[in-house]
């Protein structure tokens, strides 16, 4: 997981201790360094960072004069960094993280890059936890009762398999495994041709070894460095593999910077 960071401050000195203290931690990723109102705005517009540290008085005018004029759909983290202590209920009143006042310790500045980072993390896992809702509800994309079945032949006698039913696919040798609520079933088919063969279904391979129902997920968290964990309907939780990251985006639907 990378994190998009905009430094905004007329004081090259202070922008170049930021920037020197947050590229301490590799996730953050500097897109952006400004240091009056009009060049944020556009920068920021243009950009999109994740995370804004910006100060309040610069020579055009005032941090507060930027959050105005950024469009309604992008709203970023901010924390301010300044040395003017009256603004900070101001601040939180635009939805600021924090409000670091200058001079500040090293150890000051960490803690709020930590907090920075849990919001980002939990803003991505919130999206993708939205998506799979709309994906559970909109009943146009669920199977019909009457959709294809899986038939397993077991001890002589044919089951029969909704795949509604079905909450992932595990790979098993050359076979699988067909895991429903309570029990699991296995399955004469390689994950290769089964994967092939739902491309037209919502299913998601999510790793070498799975395949899960998108209809059977409860929650997807993102891990970071392209690992995501999803939490199943049989309380059943997997991690996915790193070299299925973008398919998985992809098919969620979901911009998701890593």
């Amino acid at each position: 997981m990378k994190i998009s960071t905009a430094l905004i401050d007329d004081e090259p000195y202070a922008s170049a201790r930021i920037k020197k203290l947050i590229l301490t931690d590799p996730v953050f990723e500097i897109v952006g360094e400004v240091t009056g109102v009009e060049a944020a705005v556009k920068m920021l517009e243009f950009k999109k960072p994740d995370v804004v540290f910006l100060d309040v008085k610069m020579p055009d005018g005032t941090g507060f004069d930027v959050l105005c004029q950024l469009p309604d759909d992008y709203k970023p983290y901010v924390v301010f960094v300044t040395a003017y202590d009256d603004f900070a209920l101001k601040a939180f009143e635009y939805n600021a993280i924090d409000y670091i006042l200058k001079p500040y310790e090293n150890s000051r500045f960490f803690k709020v890059a930590e907090k920075a980072k849990e919001f980002v993390s939990l803003k991505r896992s919130s999206a993708i936890n939205q998506r799979i809702s709309q994906l559970i509800n909109q009943d146009e994309q669920r199977l019909e009762p009457d959709a294809p079945q899986i038939k397993i032949t077991e001890k002589g006698w044919d089951v029969f398999i909704d795949y509604p039913d079905i909450i992932m696919f595990e790979a098993h040798g050359n076979y699988c495994k067909i895991h429903l609520n309570n029990r699991f079933y296995i399955y004469k088919q390689t994950m290769k041709r089964l994967e092939e063969e739902l491309s037209s279904m919502e299913f998601i391979r999510v790793h070498r070894s799975y395949i899960v129902n998108l209809a059977n997920i409860n929650a997807v968290q993102y891990l970071g460095k392209g690992e995501y964990e999803f939490e199943l309907k049989n309380n059943t939780k997997i991690i996915s593999g790193r070299s299925f990251a973008a398919a998985i985006k992809a098919h969620l639907s979901i911009r998701v910077k890593s």
